[in-house]
């Protein structure tokens, strides 16, 4: 039977353990967490200004897809796809290997 003090113990290098995890993950969390704010954002700009949803806009769609900003966020909307792709293959990696460990 564990006595309070050893309780009490185990519960503070919990908490220690966890602070350290949550300060060493905050990084990647905030890199991740711009990168679908991008990934949002630029796949709604691009549908309102190079794919109008109209007659008109599928006859000019060919010419606006070529202009720079509708580039860039064709450009940001596969790096963030590409980003994800390695979020998740890491994410099931690192679950995977805490898995097996124990």
């Amino acid at each position: 039977m564990l006595t309070r003090f050893q309780n009490n113990n185990r519960l503070i290098t919990f908490k220690n353990n966890l602070c350290l995890f949550i300060n060493n993950i905050k990084p990647l969390f905030l890199f991740y967490l711009g990168w679908i704010f991008l990934h949002y954002i630029c796949s709604q700009f691009y549908i309102y200004y190079c794919v109008p949803s109209s007659l008109y806009g599928m006859i000019v769609s060919p010419f606006l897809s070529m202009t720079p900003h509708c580039v860039g966020f064709r450009w940001v909307i596969f790096e963030s796809g590409n980003i994800f792709y390695t979020m998740w293959t890491t994410i099931g990696t690192w679950v995977m290997v805490n898995i097996l460990r124990n």
